[in-house]
């Protein structure tokens, strides 16, 4: 069953991947999505990618305000609290219409994935959060 809703029109799901900077690689069928924590971006994950990619699909993107994501989508009424940015990310799940999402959240990130806003959407069986990274 798709996570997209029937009404989700093309050109919406390019402006998400490109506002979020949005890339896929991977061999598998098994949606790793990696979500980096505030002052970084999904840079962050480069030397952990390659130990996946040949058993999952691994979904990489950066939140608004980070990396090469699109600075003008931020607004504050959406990304003045941390729903925003779980919005942001369910709206690249639909984009790419990922389901049974692996989710992985450093940092800030790993909150994001235990708002109600977020687990309580279906998709998501597996949630695990990461600690800072020491210097890479």
């Amino acid at each position: 069953m798709s996570v997209r809703p029937s009404y989700w029109p093309q050109m919406q799901t390019m402006e998400i991947r490109r506002r979020n900077n949005v890339r896929v690689v991977g061999h598998g069928s098994q949606p790793l999505l990696l979500a980096h924590g505030f002052g970084c971006d999904q840079v962050m994950w480069r030397r952990i990618v390659p130990a996946f990619q040949d058993d999952y699909k691994v979904v990489l993107f950066d939140h608004i305000g980070a990396g090469k994501s699109d600075l003008s989508a931020y607004s504050t009424d959406r990304h003045g609290s941390l729903d925003g940015y779980a919005s942001d990310v369910l709206d690249v799940c639909a984009a790419l219409d990922l389901q049974d999402v692996i989710f992985v959240g450093h940092s800030v990130s790993a909150t994001v994935g235990m708002l109600p806003s977020f687990v309580s959407r279906p998709g998501f069986p597996v949630w695990c959060s990461s600690a800072p990274l020491p210097a890479i």
